[in-house]
């Protein structure tokens, strides 16, 4: 059977920074090689119009790299809108918020936007991992007080690791103790902005962590192999992030991640999160990537399947099924 053609637009932080070896410019690729109208357009560059319409300034995609000038287009009723953005690099929040409202206006047009806008405003912070079940997550504390902070870091007879509640690519994480002697100084810049995020250390964290590839509410996975990636640290750096110089391996999908994923994957999907990374450390989510999580390439290479296809397929039966209730 033909496939049945559709227009796509891409929702990036900026169009000239799109990889096309990492997870997003493979999407992207894949949509085209489909025969689909794919378009790009940076978060910075939606609006509304007089008429309520929501309008995207988006660069069509001919071919890998190559793109035509950008023009205001309407998120149209049956367009299928792909949001892989990353709210936590540089000054982008703001932007990503007003990105948000304008997606769900769309959205409510009609327009098939993945992921659902108003659920990627509940996970905009590491606060999400709060909507998992206690046992499945490390103990935490999120707050700006510098006092509890520091008495969370003291109370802990194992070490603790900070963070803020809005970062990425492992910037600003530090794993301290009660004796750290620059303590003081690291809760400072940490609070400065909002927020911090306190976590117990796992231990197994010294052998890296597994980001997990989730859609539709289970891993994804291709005749039976599921998508994952151990990330190694490298050196004496304990964070797992590839920025920071890990390195990515091959793991196993065993019993307990089987479980973990059985768990927190229908909650993503319950709040219309349905492509994700899960990054687990000793059968516990540190974190959970609902903007535009990645690892396609790694997990396609080390286990020489195709797990782009899937997620494609799921792109198009999402507006297949929009189209079928707006005909009945």
């Amino acid at each position: 059977m033909a496939r049945s053609s559709l227009t796509c637009v891409f929702i990036v932080n900026s169009v000239s920074t799109v990889d096309a070896a990492q997870t997003t410019g493979m999407l992207i690729a894949g949509m085209v090689a489909r025969g689909h109208e794919v378009y790009m357009a940076g978060a910075d560059h939606l609006s509304a119009s007089p008429s309520d319409e929501i309008l995207a300034r988006a660069h069509r995609v001919v071919e890998a790299g190559v793109l035509t000038p950008g023009e205001d287009r309407v998120l149209a009723k049956g367009d299928l809108v792909v949001v892989r953005t990353n709210p936590a690099r540089a000054a982008a929040g703001p932007t990503h918020s007003t990105a948000l409202e304008f997606l769900s206006l769309a959205q409510q047009q009609g327009a098939v936007v993945i992921n659902d806008p108003e659920g990627l405003r509940r996970a905009s912070t590491k606060l999400y991992t709060n909507r998992i079940p206690a046992h499945l997550r490390p103990r935490t504390l999120v707050t700006r007080d510098p006092r509890a902070i520091r008495r969370f870091v003291e109370d802990n007879p194992g070490p603790s690791v900070l963070k803020p509640l809005v970062g990425t690519r492992g910037t600003d994480v530090f794993k301290v103790s009660g004796a750290e002697p620059n303590l003081n100084q690291i809760i400072e810049v940490l609070t400065r902005a909002g927020a911090a995020m306190v976590q117990d250390f796992v231990p197994e964290a010294v052998d890296g962590d597994v980001r997990i590839l989730v859609l539709a509410g289970d891993v994804l996975r291709v005749d039976g192999q599921a998508a994952l990636v151990r990330r190694v640290p490298s050196g004496n750096d304990f964070r797992s992030n590839v920025h920071v110089g890990a390195v990515a391996a091959p793991s196993e999908y065993d019993a307990r991640l089987r479980e973990l994923v059985a768990s927190v994957a229908p909650i993503l999907a319950r709040d219309g999160l349905a492509l994700c990374g899960l990054d687990v450390i000793g059968g516990k989510v540190v974190e959970i990537n609902t903007f535009s999580a990645g690892g396609l390439q790694d997990a396609n290479r080390f286990y020489c399947v195709d797990f782009t296809a899937p997620v494609l397929d799921f792109f198009e039966a999402e507006v297949a099924r929009s189209r079928a209730r707006r005909a009945s």
